[in-house]
């Protein structure tokens, strides 16, 4: 009873932390590291900006909306009844301003009056944000700017039907956002509207971060699985890895390991390992290198003197299988070879 027991556990164990591992890793990379910019430029001369971070899922190409209609349309409203209250007219004529509408105020700032056009090197087009003052409606979330010359301008905008618009917008998104090797890039897009709602697509592009001379620390935890020889262990590894530009991460660690197939005794392992990866950019986020293990420590005689481990761990997104070589010296049954085999699972950052 006491084994069965001590099995339970340390499956409960292993579904929780995995459970653990992945709402804390799947709830950031679903996300880039810095916001998107999408801009929409619709007829009456006014421009919407989005600083956002745009989700998308690439197996149910499911895309984050842009914004729904109601709920800008809400925003600018209020809005413009509180900027009636203030009795500024004649906007045209002044300096470019800066306008954050907040929960219990508006501040106004004034804005350089340079304009800047973009010329792209991989595409014909002059990119250029339309009109001179820019007013900011959300300061949580998704950031969003409207850039207008007058105050009629947001009145318009009430009127046009921005569902249909961004609805549209976000499907003339869709096709490239679906290549994996776009998925962790920050989206830079322009987007046209015609008196008639009619969008197209004026530009995009997906931008690989610079990241200079960055180097993270970076704390993982990840619970994992791992078949040797037929026996199945459990077990929960907790890295220290070095990210040198986001391309290259060199690890030290420790594993805890549980053979949860044994019947008579209680085998439990410490590792300890050394990880050297690189990113491989042409197949998305994945990454491969070498690991290195030594068995610093073991209850029971699974591993008996095998104490060394050569493995080549395969990362993509939140999912490790590392083909693993165990040698030394073989386990105590006369049945197993000097040299053994195992595959371990991973889950987690």
């Amino acid at each position: 009873m006491c084994t069965i027991l001590k099995k339970v556990l340390v499956v409960f164990m292993l579904i929780f932390s995995t459970i653990l591992s992945m709402s804390v890793a799947f709830g950031q990379v679903e996300y880039f590291s810095y916001p998107d910019t999408i801009r929409v430029q619709m007829p009456n001369e006014t421009t919407i900006e989005y600083a956002m971070r745009y989700k998308r899922d690439l197996v149910k190409h499911d895309r984050q909306k842009l914004q729904e209609e109601k709920e800008l349309k809400e925003k600018i409203e209020q809005f413009l009844k509180r900027w009636e209250v203030l009795g500024i007219k004649n906007l045209e004529e002044k300096k470019p301003l800066f306008i954050e509408d907040l929960d219990e105020k508006i501040k106004i700032s004034e804005r350089d009056e340079k304009t800047l056009v973009l010329f792209p090197k991989d595409a014909k087009v002059a990119l250029v944000v339309k009109g001179k003052h820019k007013l900011q409606l959300d300061k949580t979330g998704n950031d969003v700017f409207i850039y207008f010359n007058k105050i009629k301008q947001l009145e318009e905008l009430v009127n046009y039907n921005l569902q249909k618009i961004f609805e549209a917008s976000d499907k003339q998104l869709a096709p490239a956002s679906a290549d994996k090797k776009n998925k962790r890039k920050p989206l830079n897009a322009w987007i046209s509207v015609n008196k008639d709602d009619e969008v197209g697509l004026t530009y995009q592009k997906f931008v690989q971060e610079k990241t200079g001379n960055k180097h993270n620390i970076l704390l993982s935890f990840s619970p994992n699985i791992e078949n040797i020889n037929g026996d199945w262990l459990s077990g929960i590894s907790l890295t220290t890895d070095w990210m040198l530009n986001n391309k290259y991460r060199i690890g030290f660690g420790y594993e805890f390991m549980y053979n949860f197939s044994g019947k008579k005794t209680t085998n439990i392992s410490h590792w300890g390992n050394f990880r050297a990866m690189v990113n491989s950019e042409a197949i998305g986020n994945s990454w491969v290198g070498i690991s290195l293990g030594y068995l610093i420590k073991q209850r029971g005689d699974f591993f008996d003197n095998n104490k060394f481990r050569l493995g080549i761990p395969v990362r993509y997104d939140n999912f490790t299988v590392t083909p693993e070589i165990y040698f030394k010296k073989p386990f105590k049954s006369a049945d197993k070879k000097d040299k053994y085999f195992g595959v371990k699972i991973s889950f987690g950052l």
